[in-house]
């Protein structure tokens, strides 16, 4: 009876273990994966799923590596370059081809089906296991970095625990000071001002979490062009500028086409920062992307300290110390 006890623990705690040496996860399309351990190669063509490496202690087991909001290794976030001096050697762009992922011997390949079509069978016929992730919505960034430690042992699986945990007290401390006020209006673009997030997107969900409402919510797809009158219609409160691109706060605030725009007025447009990875991406570090929003949006709010949980996420989750004048350019200006 204790043994049977044991094993259903070790279930639980780890994934299905079927043999010596190997573990078995369903991952975030559904599909039943068998990964030998350990797992010590890791090819990660999609951006997102690098992040889950880094985050869970994993990188230097990367052989190849795709990074989202990163377009060459040379301009890449000086933390990134810092926690990784090898970056160069394993970053990728575009998607490979099976050809060229099976010639550096991976353990295992994480990939999106979306970007990666066909990839997984291709690289299963020559006995390559692929996890797919499919992590546009909340939840599932803490199920991807569960799924991801599962099967790179131990102290991954600890560390991705450990976020699990850290991102249910986050979120329900968010949730529970933004309940009963009134949203705050946000327009949030990208690498063009008059390029919006739709209402599909990753940045909706994080925006209304922190208490917002985007105006461009009912706008379908991937990122959308716009016109000016449309943002002059939706006169946003606060307007928020993606971690990426050359877009800065005083490209609208002082534009006097802009000007009668109520975030204009205020004063209250805004680039969000980054770190290692963007913060509005389905990336670990979008959690505390969530809570800087919330700063933003409802400011005083949330009863936590957010200096001291970017101080403790970069150095618990990618093992990289912010200094204090870093942490000062991070906090809402």
């Amino acid at each position: 009876m204790k043994k049977i006890l044991l094993v259903s623990v070790l279930v639980l705690l780890v994934g299905v273990v079927t043999l010596a040496g190997t573990v078995t996860v369903v991952d975030q399309t559904g599909r039943t994966v068998l990964v030998t351990q350990p797992v010590t190669r890791i090819a990660s063509v999609y951006g997102i799923s690098t992040y889950y490496v880094y985050a869970l202690g994993a990188q230097g087991r990367l052989v190849m590596a795709g990074y989202v909001g990163v377009k060459d290794a040379a301009n890449a976030p000086a933390a990134l370059k810092t926690i990784d001096p090898d970056l160069k050697e394993k970053i990728t762009f575009g998607v490979p081809n099976v050809e060229e992922i099976a010639s550096l011997s991976p353990d295992l390949v994480l990939s999106n089906p979306l970007k990666d079509k066909g990839m997984a069978p291709l690289l299963a016929e020559l006995g390559i296991p692929t996890i797919e992730y499919a992590p546009e919505g909340l939840e599932r960034v803490k199920e991807g970095m569960l799924l991801t430690g599962k099967v790179l042992g131990k102290d991954a699986y600890s560390r991705a625990q450990a976020f699990a945990r850290d991102y249910d007290r986050i979120i329900a401390a968010v949730s529970t000071a933004v309940a009963g006020r009134t949203p705050v209006s946000v327009y949030f673009c990208g690498t063009n001002k008059l390029r919006v997030i739709s209402g599909d997107m990753y940045q909706t969900e994080m925006i209304a979490l922190a208490g917002g409402e985007s105006v461009s919510e009912k706008l379908k797809g991937y990122w959308n062009n716009v016109n000016l009158e449309q943002v002059l219609a939706w006169n946003p409160e606060v307007i928020i500028i993606a971690p990426y691109g050359k877009v800065t706060p005083s490209d609208i605030l002082d534009d006097p086409d802009w000007g009668s725009i109520a975030a204009v007025r205020s004063g209250r447009v805004y680039k969000m920062p980054r770190v290692i990875a963007p913060w509005d991406t389905p990336v670990p570090d979008s959690l505390v992307g969530i809570l800087w929003l919330a700063a933003v949006l409802h400011p005083g709010a949330v009863p936590l300290d957010l200096a001291a949980e970017l101080e403790r996420f970069y150095s618990t989750y990618y093992g990289y110390e912010l200094a204090e004048e870093e942490v000062g350019r991070l906090l809402p200006q």
